[in-house]
């Protein structure tokens, strides 16, 4: 059996990094496509040996974050062709595997049964607490300094499939009617694991706003690249009182899962109802290494 990791970067060296060295413990680099939005001289320097794909980009047309992504549907489509499984995330988000489970990623994968065409790992994001934590030092493991994260069903993407499949905008909920919800897998959403660096790259995107032919901002990206400035700060600054959950107990999802499984619905398009905690969760000790 044959895997294919997908992802997408523009300007995203930071992650592209981590994506790189997080896969590459996992597969070879012939499994591993790297799709360009736009020219991206870096990704065909640091990802040699990946697959590069290019896809156009056309900054001035508000309709470019819909092609992006119908672009990346096809592109993934056309690979379950020739992989037996497929799997897109963006460059900020890895899928890894419960050290419970085993750490042979891509055997687990190969030992999902067939039936289960789309498949939906449990997405937590890592948060920084800079009252708690250093800055992130990047000459080491993210998850020796990284201790918090916080369940969002956001991020519970039906992110793999062993067939041809529509994905809704970013990932969130896709064409197919039924989705299994993994035991073992993770999607660990990386944006906030440094508030200096995120809150940069907020700004990063905030410079890329245009006027549209209607005269109103056209905004690239979606969730929170939509906030106003005043808004991300006040977001971000919640993560500080946020209630800390630690134990045993801490990386329970059970009822979660439930309520994912029994939300799962729509019309040609379908999605889990989304929800997003306000606390933390002690990420276990048995992932310290897996990032």
């Amino acid at each position: 059996m044959s895997v294919a990791f997908v992802t997408m970067v523009y300007n995203d060296e930071v992650f592209l990094d981590f994506w790189l060295r997080y896969y590459d413990k996992h597969t070879s680099r012939e499994n591993m496509h790297v799709i360009t939005h736009g020219p991206h001289k870096t990704a065909h320097e640091v990802a040699k040996g990946c697959v590069i794909t290019e896809c156009p980009r056309d900054p001035n047309d508000p309709s470019m974050e819909r092609g992006r992504f119908q672009y990346i549907v096809d592109y993934c489509s056309a690979l379950t062709e020739s992989y037996d499984r497929v799997i897109y995330n963006d460059v900020d988000e890895l899928i890894v595997l419960d050290p419970e489970y085993g750490d042979d990623l891509v055997s687990y994968l190969e030992n999902i049964p067939e039936e289960h065409t789309v498949v939906t790992p449990v997405g937590v994001e890592i948060i920084h607490r800079p009252d708690l934590e250093a800055d992130y030092d990047h000459s080491r493991p993210l998850l020796s300094q990284r201790k918090f994260s916080r369940l969002n069903a956001w991020f519970c993407k039906p992110c793999i499939t062993n067939a041809p499949i529509i994905w809704g905008p970013d990932g969130h909920g896709c064409s197919h009617p039924k989705q299994f919800i993994d035991p073992g897998l993770y999607l660990f959403h990386l944006k906030w694991f440094d508030r200096k660096f995120h809150t940069d790259r907020y700004y990063d995107r905030q410079k890329m706003r245009f006027l549209g032919p209607d005269g109103k901002p056209v905004v690239i990206g979606v969730g929170s690249w939509s906030w106003s400035a005043l808004n991300y700060r006040i977001v971000t600054n919640q993560f500080l009182s946020f209630p800390i959950i630690s134990g045993e107990d801490a990386f329970d999802f059970t009822p979660h899962k439930k309520r994912l499984n029994d939300s799962y619905a729509g019309e040609g398009m379908y999605k889990s109802s989304f929800f997003v905690e306000q606390r933390l969760r002690v990420i276990p000790e048995r992932f310290v290494g897996t990032i």
